[in-house]
């Protein structure tokens, strides 16, 4: 029996330690995982590469237009006041779907100011004009 029980537990301990490993790789898929769509995105999407420059993206849906009318408005008064902050902006649609799933889009509209890869800015929803202003020249206007 002392036999078996020592079989049992050498077995047990395998078990325990295959699962350990698999579960201390799965950071390291996930970052290779997303590296690789990070990359895909970056060359599928050549005006995402510039650098030192901001981005301006804005998420849009058929369902949602009624909403990024004050979206238009604010990005055009401030590209109107700041040209340099804003030269241009990309209206993406929801039909996009690597660009909503990069950057985890779960409302429309949704407006992305990015500088060198990073998210400066980050707008979501039904808001008016005022309060969209407000955000792009917080972030922008520093």
């Amino acid at each position: 029996m002392n036999v078996n029980y020592y079989l049992w537990e050498k077995e047990v301990n395998g078990v325990v330690l295959r699962i350990k490993l698999a579960i201390s790789l799965i950071p390291f898929f996930l970052l290779l995982s997303s590296c690789s769509q990070n990359e895909e995105v970056m060359t599928n999407y050549p005006f995402l590469q510039k650098k030192d420059e901001n981005i301006t993206l804005l998420f849009s849906d058929d369902l949602f237009l009624h909403a990024e009318g004050n979206y238009y408005d604010a990005l055009l008064d401030v590209k109107r006041r700041y040209p340099e902050k804003i030269r241009s902006f990309n209206i993406i649609h929801s039909s996009d779907r690597d660009l909503v799933r990069h950057y985890e889009i779960q409302e429309y509209p949704t407006l992305l100011v990015i500088h060198n890869n990073y998210i400066t800015i980050r707008v979501e929803g039904s808001l008016n004009k005022s309060d969209i202003l407000e955000a792009l020249e917080e972030a922008l206007i520093k």
